[in-house]
């Protein structure tokens, strides 16, 4: 099983050298590096070429994560294509596992892992700790693989594969998607709904994000931008504007009940941010799409 290993990126020059540094260290020789440039005007393309000559760099007019996957799919060689992205470091062991994960279950459409921060960052982040809760209660990203349908926990393109006839098959990512959320779900949900199978392994990609309330804000809103899409898609028309309102309704009201409850008490401000900025960021979109 050869592997093909896309990663689009856009002005992360200095996170895209330690991702490099990690896909290139791959304890398995047979893969092939993309990574496709989606108009950066950073020194991205001089880093990648001076710096990692065994790479594959393609440029492109800024269009956004998936269209700059799409080139990577079309232009890969290996059988199975894996995803990850400009501000993540997988392990050195990272293609083998998922390598074993086909070979163990042959019928599986795709296999990934989940996303965390690094472990040191872990223990004094409240924004890192909130991402792993997310993982693993919302999405059950836990320590036991698991076989499933549009529920599986994998499926994120920053830890995730599919095997290339897959893609193809389904057309790639919907390059409708503006914004680099929502577009994997899309993908995600078109592939299942044929009735294929992912693998889940619990592979941990380390995350190099900035764990900031700026970055954080930014990150929710540009969700909550990418349900509206998703949304307009899947049940063909966009959420309204009372369904909006109704979401951030519901936050406020959870807001109480989450603070005298279970064992996250002290995670929920983080939570309710997150779901405000979400709220925010449907509501920004809605307006958008109006206009």
């Amino acid at each position: 099983m050869r592997f093909s290993v896309v990663i689009p990126t856009y002005n992360r020059v200095d996170t895209l050298r330690q991702t490099l540094a990690a896909v290139s260290a791959q304890d398995r020789s047979d893969y092939d590096i993309l990574v496709i440039d989606d108009g950066s005007t950073d020194a991205t393309a001089e880093t990648v070429a001076q710096e990692f000559p065994g790479v594959r760099l393609l440029r492109q007019p800024n269009r956004g994560p998936a269209a700059a996957r799409n080139r990577g799919i079309h232009e890969a060689t290996g059988d199975v294509v894996a995803f990850t992205d400009d501000d993540c470091v997988p392990p050195p062991d990272w293609l083998s596992r998922l390598a074993a994960g086909y070979g163990r279950y042959p019928h599986i459409a795709g296999a990934g892992g989940y996303l965390e921060a690094p472990d040191a960052l872990m223990r004094l982040n409240l924004l890192a700790q909130f991402e792993r809760s997310i993982g693993r209660d919302e999405y059950g990203a836990g320590q036991e693989e698991m076989v499933g349908g549009f529920e599986c926990p994998a499926g994120g393109t920053n830890n995730m594969s599919y095997r290339r006839s897959v893609l193809l098959h389904a057309g790639g990512f919907d390059e409708t998607f503006p914004y680099a959320a929502g577009e994997d779900a899309d993908l995600k949900w078109r592939v299942c709904q044929t009735g294929a199978r992912l693998l889940y392994m619990p592979v941990k990609v380390k995350h190099l994000q900035p764990y900031t309330w700026r970055h954080f804000r930014r990150q929710y809103i540009t969700r909550g931008r990418g349900v509206v899409h998703f949304e307009r898609k899947h049940r063909g028309h966009p959420p309204s504007l009372t369904r909006v309102l109704l979401r951030f309704a519901r936050r406020l009201i959870q807001l109480p009940l989450d603070s005298i409850r279970g064992p996250q008490r002290r995670m929920t401000f983080v939570r309710f941010a997150a779901g405000w900025y979400d709220c925010v960021g449907q509501l920004i979109e809605f307006q958008n799409l109006r206009r």
